[in-house]
């Protein structure tokens, strides 16, 4: 009985000093405004008038200390959004048992000071330096406008961090004055900038990093004897972290030898570990539950040379894979990629199992839009409706594609396009010969507080059988990518049997509303439609709608839609999918 006693007396004690420690937090002097005061001064006087610091009822001595540094402050205030004459009135009263002190000012701001003179010079070579013209010509401080202390304390830093960042090292504000006529209520300001000349980057010294100095130097941008600008060694760091070779990199600039007026630079690397392991785990209606687990090689040699390789294990699909990329001579935007993979497949509508070898040629343009130049081959054994067949195929391809999207969780806005061309031809040794091209794309606008998601899915094949394609290569529709409702990829051309064979072009497309209803749920409402067909008379696009909700999990976004086909009876459909959204 003791021991539950004094743990009630403990739990009480501990209610009391929470209780009272919220009081204190909550129990604080205030300050109310009244008059004609607008609301960026309202605003400017409640910020610096701070008087939540004192006690709640604080000793009878401090009242004429605390009533001194509210008028200072309120004065402050109001001198600093150019009203030199105003009036005001402070009535504080007194704590009580109660109640905490409570100050209330009255008054007017009363005549605002002009700028009557604005007088913004330039000399030495930041005179003609854009990045300096520009911040003039943006400046906010004009003639006839109101005197604002903070715009003039802020053009004052701009310019002087702005001397820093362009290597301006002799630069300097030679005259920096603001003056104030009181009794006409103008005001005067004087900025002169003496920049000097403009140092230049000087060597470039790396340190730390095992690859070849002539793989570092590429992910530089900038060169020794260029005017030195700040954000480039911004731009550079932040190469070297997405290359993926170094856990940090250090930039720091050095200090000018006498007369040369060059900043030399030094980079220093800190290496990844060069082995990893993955692991990953997923899971979707069209393949059900999926593990992949593999292992990589980030730096196989000096010359900065990667390896991959993974296995990927479902019910619709399993298989492994290896890698081998290799960087170019811009290895930030160019790269050779070498693979080989192994997959057998079975799905409703067909069994395949392929073995593919190629290699890709990747190039990201000046535009941000990815060239890859491809060159793959296939050889696949598949079963379609009980026909079984092989093929070898040597397939050349060339595709396009860039996202673009302003956040890679939940972008607001955003797009995706992605266009690709291959072939292959008899004469090429290849069992067949077809031509095939695939446009695929999305958008995402905002709209009503949510977002508008709409996606569209075409292709085309010249070949003279549909049965001599590989089952990889027919198109199909139905799935959680393709139109919701329908089982995967269970709609396309069928035989005389009903059996769904593929076909020769592709069209879909969806139509998505999503709105948050928190910070990681939104919920979902769509329609899909679109089919696989063989001849654009025969085209007979199957449409679908339903609503589903979305989970922006750690993982990425995870959706769960309820879908059903709307031109035939059919019964509802769960698809759960995960991904990115573009």
């Amino acid at each position: 009985m003791a021991g539950k006693h004094l743990g009630i007396v403990i739990l009480a004690l501990a209610a009391l000093l929470l209780g009272s420690g919220r009081a204190i937090a909550q129990d604080r002097p205030s300050l109310s405004l009244e008059g004609d005061f607008d609301a960026a001064v309202k605003t400017n006087i409640l910020n610096l008038v701070d008087i939540s610091r004192y006690a709640c009822q604080p000793p009878a001595v401090q009242y004429n200390l605390l009533r001194r540094q509210i008028r200072d402050n309120a004065f402050r205030a109001l001198q600093a959004m150019g009203y030199y004459h105003p009036s005001l009135t402070l009535t504080l009263n007194t704590a009580t048992d109660n109640h905490c002190i409570a100050a209330h000012l009255q008054g007017h701001q009363g005549p605002v000071v002009v700028l009557e003179k604005v007088d913004l010079q330039l000399h030495g070579d930041a005179r003609d330096d854009s990045a300096f013209q520009a911040l003039l010509a943006d400046s906010p401080l004009h003639r006839g406008d109101q005197l604002r202390h903070d715009r003039y304390n802020n053009l004052k830093k701009q310019l002087q961090q702005l001397l820093i960042n362009r290597g301006y090292i002799q630069g300097r504000l030679t005259t920096h004055q603001l003056s104030v006529d009181t009794k006409r209520n103008r005001a005067a300001v004087i900025l002169h900038v003496d920049s000097g000349p403009r140092y230049r980057f000087g060597k470039v010294t790396l340190q730390g990093s095992t690859l070849k100095p002539a793989l570092l130097r590429p992910y530089l941008r900038f060169h020794p004897g260029e005017p030195f600008n700040n954000s480039l060694l911004l731009e550079t760091q932040q190469a070297y972290l997405g290359a993926g070779y170094f856990s940090a990199v250090r930039i720091q600039r050095g200090s000018p030898k006498d007369g040369s007026q060059q900043i030399p630079i030094s980079i220093h690397f800190s290496d990844r570990n060069r082995w990893s392991l993955l692991a990953g785990v997923g899971a979707s209606t069209d393949t059900g539950p999926r593990l992949r687990l593999g292992v990589e090689n980030r730096q196989v040699n000096r010359a900065g040379h990667r390896f991959h390789a993974e296995t990927e294990l479902s019910g619709v699909q399993q298989g492994a894979g290896a890698g081998y990329q290799i960087p170019l001579r811009d290895p930030l935007h160019e790269r050779l990629d070498l693979h080989t993979s192994y997959v057998n497949e079975s799905t409703d509508s067909n069994d395949n199992e392929r073995i593919s070898t190629g290699a890709d040629y990747i190039v990201e343009l000046e535009n941000k839009w990815v060239a890859t130049t491809s060159l793959e081959l296939l050889r696949e054994t598949y079963d379609v409706a009980g026909q079984l067949d092989r093929a070898d195929l040597l397939i050349p391809g060339f595709q396009l594609s860039r996202v673009k999207t302003s956040d890679p969780i939940y972008p607001r806005r955003g797009w995706r396009l992605n266009g690709k061309i291959r072939f292959a031809d008899q004469a090429l040794s290849s069992t067949a010969s077809f031509l095939q091209a695939t446009l695929s794309g999305k958008l995402i606008l905002p709209l009503l507080g949510g977002r508008i998601l709409s996606r569209v899915d075409l292709g085309y094949t010249e070949v003279s059988n549909v049965n001599e394609l590989p089952a990889s290569l027919r198109f199909f529709a139905g799935g959680d990518a393709s139109v919701r409702g329908f089982g995967y990829e269970s709609l396309g051309p069928e035989d005389n049997q009903g059996n769904v064979i593929g076909g020769r072009h592709l069209a879909t497309a969806s139509l998505e509303y999503d709105h948050p209803i928190s910070r990681q749920w939104s919920v979902a409402a769509f329609t899909d439609a679109g089919n696989a067909f063989n001849v654009l008379n025969n085209f007979r696009p199957r449409h679908s709608a339903g609503a589903g909700v979305r989970w922006r999990s750690p993982l990425g976004p995870i959706r769960i839609d309820l879908a059903r086909a709307l031109d035939q009876s059919r019964s509802w459909r769960i698809h759960l999918s995960m991904g990115p959204d573009l």
